[in-house]
């Protein structure tokens, strides 16, 4: 049967390693010829496993250097990008700062205008991951927040082994698209009590779920997101194993 924690604290033996594998700053060019900014955390041994790693919308990449640098020692190929428009993906075109600059009446046209490249933008991560981890590699999806959309929308059109909702509010129509399509996946979802929509929604997936290594953890507070990794050391570990487990 499926599994339900609740979390004040997990305690997790993660084994130590000699050294600690730093991410590589890569940029993709994208078929417009926008340049994304990625870390890519490379294995030390030879890895048909992957795991693409989807920041939230107040956030970036830098969200997943401690969970990058634990799945390369775990033998996972990682990587992590900035979406188009944040972090270091940005230019004059597409740049969230001037996204919330405007005013209410065009600040939702020049959301969609930014976001509506992320699903080709997410294909062109995953594919350079492809390339690293081999033809028939067992790859995973981490997607925060707004990153957990992206990860329904590439879970559909790609062939995805595990699925992590980190804070990741969904609507009726992604929640369909997983109940329908996604839910046979290993699925690891994690919110805070009080976080909302996020926390609802993560219920309703979580009951949704039909694999057996499926997990919904579940946080006291209102947390969303990163902050719940520096509440809980042991959240980066937990998250780390399972997808270990998984791949």
């Amino acid at each position: 049967m499926k599994k339900n924690y609740k979390v004040l604290s997990v305690f997790i033996f993660l084994a130590s390693f000699s050294t600690v594998t730093h991410a590589t700053e890569n940029v993709l060019i994208t078929s417009d010829n926008f340049a994304l900014k990625t870390d890519y955390f490379k294995p030390n041994i030879a890895s048909d496993r992957a795991v693409l790693m989807l920041h939230q919308c107040n956030y970036n990449r830098s969200m997943y250097t401690k969970i990058g640098e634990q799945l390369a020692q775990l033998g996972i190929h990682a990587l992590s990008l900035d979406f188009r428009g944040f972090g270091e993906s940005v230019n004059h075109q597409y740049d969230i700062e001037k996204v919330r600059s405007q005013p209410d009446d065009t600040r939702r046209s020049a959301w969609l205008t930014l976001s509506q490249n992320w699903p080709d933008d997410v294909m062109l991560a995953y594919t350079f991951l492809k390339e690293k981890s081999g033809p028939n590699s067992n790859i995973a999806v981490i997607g925060a927040s707004c990153g957990g959309a992206q990860a329904i929308t590439l879970a559909q059109s790609q062939s995805i082994s595990a699925i992590t909702f980190f804070s990741s509010a969904q609507n009726d129509t992604n929640i369909a698209h997983y109940k329908n399509d996604l839910a046979s996946i290993p699925t690891l979802i994690i919110a805070a009590e009080q976080d909302g929509r996020t926390y609802s929604s993560a219920q309703t997936l979580f009951k949704n779920a039909e694999h057996i290594n499926s997990k919904f953890v579940s946080y006291k507070g209102a947390e969303h997101g990163y902050p719940l990794l520096d509440k809980d050391n042991n959240l980066v570990p937990l998250i780390t194993n399972w997808l270990d487990k998984q791949l």
